[in-house]
């Protein structure tokens, strides 16, 4: 069974429920669907990441969900439309309705209901691309395309470079409403959720007040999302984006007793509370885009997964192109597979070999090798039965996007097997552009597969010149990307190797690693290896520290006389140290600074045998992140030392479990750096 068909299944015995339900009665109506279905677990794991239910955090013993389609019934929420919507009479939907409404729900099909019972009529606006991204923003870079073209199909070919033209937005019609009832700018309406599912709102509207605001209720609302904002980022997963992360925090802030209520009349909108948070910025990485405070830099081990796509797979089969490193998603395999039974050529396994064109499939198992081979050709099958080749309008069209798409694949896989840095690449502007038009390739590719063939003639895009366009665009791109200097500052034994010791300074017994990395290795990727080998989670600021210079990545000089700031970023070891015995300072968590002496021991010879990094030695366990530095972990250790009772139970419900001060890895820690490296 499919994970999108046991998704089907949780929502519909979602929609059915009028409150919350314990997971047993999900179990039960599941085996009743699906004969035989046992495993509980997997069950459990795709209840709780759901679009369809929240957990109740309340009932930790009883399992308990509650359909957010209960959960947002009759939740009030605030939007205050911009002076030039009041002006020009109408109301730009966005990402305004989010997470009030289900992602089901296309924004401008959503209902208004208006104080007379009449629904607010819908109507086309023409715009500038800049001045519709500010109602697109939490939706990310991607996002903002697939709302476009979802929106209207003649945004596909105003979505180009160089990005300035005007596209087409459906807006809510409020101009008799706002006349009506005097609506001046600062007014707010206030909308209330009658169906999640469907997306109905009921809308009144809130005049600007003259009288004081209740601050004090206003703080109270305000401490509370603050703090189910915090809850559900440090629960986050890897795909929770802007949506998610609202939903949760709106639900956790409602589960607390303490908290006024958060859904009713509230003070702000959410667009305000978030404009309210200044250490709070919206972030990026691949297809996902999140709130995350702005001076704490994203794990990488998270955002290399982001580029890479490695968000939460829509199926099985899907699951397996993240664990090849395929960067394909089931929609781009199955517009290949029509493409071929359109040109009667081919068959699954030349299929295949397209798709992986660079790239060799590696499997664990034999196991999961036939599974893989099983899962295509089940979708070869479902594609042969709803595909048929003698009435295909659309295939010239899929086949010169595929070759699109082969383009983008082909810059991607070389920069691989050239070493290309993840860092690098990712930020590389040539390389964000890429991806912008990678996506816009996959959402075209989407609409060949779903659309109508009777609506094929009606395809209002002149699309053989976009296609050159985006050819010329892709080519372009290529030879800045392939030509600039992106390789890896790891992982290349080409020059000499430096052996390095180290050490966590003032630990007692002392704690340290000794590593070999190439001389050329850049302090960013050295970096991500002491990370790796102490087992820090990267959750804080660095720096290195010579003498009374400090590197920092995006580090600028603040002009004070005794010290500079550099960037870090491209700056290679070898910079800083030349000689035997030279050493660095690396400091982590500028809170709880822990520092770390990056002692030079030895410079060995070129080895184009040996693989770097590696670890070859080490002492001891890193102590836990948080803890309060040195004088924190020494008194972990004073109460691990200490006779049982009651701190050291809080102390280990702190950790997570038993914590050995002593143990040390190499295995792992080496099976970790090659991963990563």
């Amino acid at each position: 069974m499919k994970n999108e068909e046991l998704y089907d299944l949780i929502r519909a015995f979602a929609v059915e429920q009028t409150g919350a339900f314990e997971f047993e009665a999900l179990k039960k109506y599941v085996q009743k669907k699906v004969k035989g279905f046992d495993d509980e677990d997997w069950l459990y794991d795709l209840a709780g990441g759901s679009d369809d239910l929240f957990e109740d955090e309340g009932a930790l013993f009883s399992d308990r969900f509650t359909p957010r389609h209960v959960a947002f019934k009759g939740a009030e929420f605030r939007v205050t439309p911009l002076e030039e919507e009041i002006a020009a009479g109408y109301l730009i939907p966005g990402h305004r309705f989010m997470p009030f409404l289900s992602r089901e729900v296309f924004p401008g099909e959503a209902v208004l209901k208006l104080p007379d019972g009449s629904a607010a009529p819908t109507r086309t606006v023409r715009m500038p691309i800049a001045e519709v991204r500010r109602f697109l923003l939490y939706f990310g870079k991607y996002g903002e395309g697939d709302y476009l073209i979802c929106d209207s199909e003649e945004n596909f070919e105003r979505l180009q470079p160089p990005y300035d033209g005007d596209v087409s937005i459906t807006v809510f019609d409020l101009q008799a409403f706002y006349e009506g009832c005097g609506f001046k700018p600062g007014d707010a309406l206030m909308l209330t959720v009658e169906d999640w599912l469907a997306g109905v709102f009921s809308v009144r509207h809130v005049p600007t007040k003259q009288e004081l605001v209740d601050f004090a209720e206003t703080n109270r609302w305000v401490h509370a999302l603050r703090l189910g904002f915090e809850e559900a980022r440090l629960d986050a997963e890897l795909d929770h984006d802007c949506y998610e992360q609202m939903a949760r925090m709106l639900w956790l802030a409602s589960e607390n007793e303490d908290a006024p209520p958060v859904w009713s009349n509230p003070p702000l909108s959410l667009a305000a509370f978030f404009n309210m948070q200044k250490e709070l910025t919206l972030k990026t990485e691949g297809s996902v885009s999140f709130f995350w405070p702005e001076d704490e830099p994203v794990d990488s081990r998270m955002m290399n997964s982001l580029m890479d796509g490695a968000e939460e797979p829509d199926s099985e089969l899907e699951a397996f192109f993240s664990l090849l490193g395929i960067s394909v998603n089931t929609e781009e395999a199955e517009a290949y597979m029509r493409d071929a039974m359109s040109c009667n050529e081919g068959n699954p396994d030349t299929v295949l070999a397209r798709v992986i064109s660079g790239r060799t499939l590696s499997f664990p198992t034999a196991n999961e090798q036939q599974e893989f081979h099983q899962l295509w050709q089940e979708l070869w099958d479902d594609v042969r039965q709803a595909h048929d080749p003698r009435n295909d309008p659309h295939r010239e069209m899929r086949s010169v996007f595929l070759d699109l798409n082969d383009q983008c694949l082909a810059v991607l896989r070389q920069l691989d097997r050239d070493g290309a840095s993840p860092f690098a690449t990712m930020n590389h502007p040539a390389s964000l552009r890429l991806g912008e038009l990678s996506s816009l390739i996959n959402s075209a590719l989407v609409l060949f597969n779903q659309a109508a063939e009777e609506d094929a003639a009606e395809f209002p895009m002149p699309l053989e010149e976009m296609a050159r366009g985006m050819s010329a665009a892709i080519g372009g791109l290529s030879e800045q990307l392939l030509s600039g200097d992106l390789s890896s500052s790891a992982g290349s034994s080409a020059g000499p190797i430096y052996q390095l010791k180290i050490s966590l300074k003032h630990s007692s017994p002392p704690i340290w690693r000794r590593v070999l990395v190439p001389a050329s290795i850049e302090l960013e990727d050295l970096h991500a290896v002491i990370q790796t080998v102490f087992g820090w989670t990267n959750s804080h600021l660095h720096q290195f520290v010579d003498g009374r210079t400090f590197y920092q990545p995006g580090g600028e000089d603040e002009g004070f006389p005794s010290m500079s700031v550099v960037d870090s970023v491209g700056v290679p070891l070898q910079s800083l140290l030349r000689k035997e015995k030279d050493k660095v300072v690396y400091e982590y968590d500028f809170g709880d600074s822990w520092e770390h002496q990056v002692l030079l021991e030895k410079v060995l010879p070129v080895d184009p045998e040996q693989r770097l990094p590696v670890c070859i030695k080490g002492k001891r366990a890193c102590p836990p992140d948080d803890c309060g530095g040195i004088p924190g972990y020494f008194q972990i250790l004073e109460t691990l030392e200490g006779p049982n009772g009651e701190e050291k139970s809080a102390l280990f419900e702190w950790l997570g479990g038993p914590f050995d001060p002593e143990a040390f890895d190499l295995d792992e820690i080496n099976t970790q750096l090659h991963a990563w490296f």
